[in-house]
């Protein structure tokens, strides 16, 4: 089926990665491409995402709706972080089953990867022990629609790639101090402490190492995976950054130069990530944007948009 052609589904479209698919996709010529967001449909109800599949009838589906936390919300939500991922996401496969589709490139995480897993975390090792206490509710969906998005391609003969993403971050993110995600969540800590004249509190010890990618390469990386790629696949650059020097290079950028404090009371997480993005770069993909870069792009943009519409 050919680019113009293909009729695209993006879920989840009001979210960082969602927004930047839809502009990928624009620049890659796709040009019947909807997007829906959660007040569009509710995915968590049947009867609805149904009723929108059978009226859209997409023959590709980028299926990124989530119910999404950071480690201390997903700690803290671990019933519903459960529930309403299964839900959403046993609904629109099930629903893109039903009206036709030829495949789902769906939204995984790196959670789901156990702490006895090898490094670098292959695709070969995604059901190899349990995944790490503090996220294993979430993890466990994604673990589930895995094994939906297998069991469909067995019986019904629906492609599928699965996407087990690394930290995304970018402007259009939910920038949640208490429970959202690692960089999203210190740039609206160092917008604050800027503007307030405030000393800033990061969580943990700052010796976690995680490997982040922007959210325009990340999109561009799934496209290249709906193009060109069936099964699991490590979506990430290969390089990891502590978040000592994530938060050093957050100080560059936002001219912050007051007092930064370690609450080692808070949780770390997973010490270290790292990830086998052979299967990855064998499909041609590179990040485009260098880390400093696409940190001082979400920061500006965080501060022309979401700060200054909060005074």
């Amino acid at each position: 089926m050919t680019v113009s052609s293909e009729r695209v589904l993006i879920t989840g479209a009001g979210g960082v990665i969602g927004r930047a698919l839809k502009k990928e996709l624009s620049d890659a010529g796709y040009q019947n491409v909807v997007a829906i967001a959660s007040g569009d449909v509710d995915l968590r109800d049947q009867i609805a995402t149904e009723r929108a599949f059978d009226e859209l009838r997409p023959t590709l589906v980028f299926h990124l709706a989530a119910r999404v936390y950071g480690i201390m919300g997903n700690m803290s939500n671990r019933g519903v972080a459960y529930l309403d991922n299964v839900r959403i996401n046993t609904n629109v496969i099930d629903a893109a089953r039903q009206t036709g589709c030829r495949k789902i490139v769906a939204m995984g995480s790196t959670a789901i990867y156990s702490d006895r897993v090898r490094l670098p975390m292959s695709e070969d090792e995604i059901w190899v022990g349990e995944p790490h206490h503090s996220e294993a509710p979430y993890a466990h969906s994604k673990r589930s629609m895995l094994a939906q998005l297998e069991a469909y391609k067995e019986q019904y003969g629906i492609d599928y790639a699965f996407c087990v993403s690394t930290n995304l971050f970018g402007p259009y993110d939910k920038f949640d101090e208490k429970f959202g995600h690692v960089i999203p969540s210190l740039v609206s800590k160092f917008q604050r402490a800027v503007d307030l004249g405030q000393p800033l509190t990061v969580w943990g010890t700052g010796k976690a190492e995680r490997d982040f990618l922007f959210s325009s390469d990340a999109a561009y990386a799934m496209r290249l995976v709906a193009e060109k790629h069936s099964g699991a696949i490590n979506i990430a650059t290969g390089e990891s950054h502590t978040i000592r020097d994530t938060v050093d290079t957050l100080c560059r950028i936002s001219g912050y130069q007051g007092t930064v404090e370690w609450d080692a009371t808070k949780p770390d997480g997973q010490k270290l990530r790292a990830y086998d993005v052979s299967r990855l770069k064998a499909l041609g993909f590179k990040p485009r944007v260098p880390f400093e870069d696409a940190l001082a792009a979400t920061y500006d943009w965080y501060c022309n948009n979401v700060a200054t519409a909060r005074k």
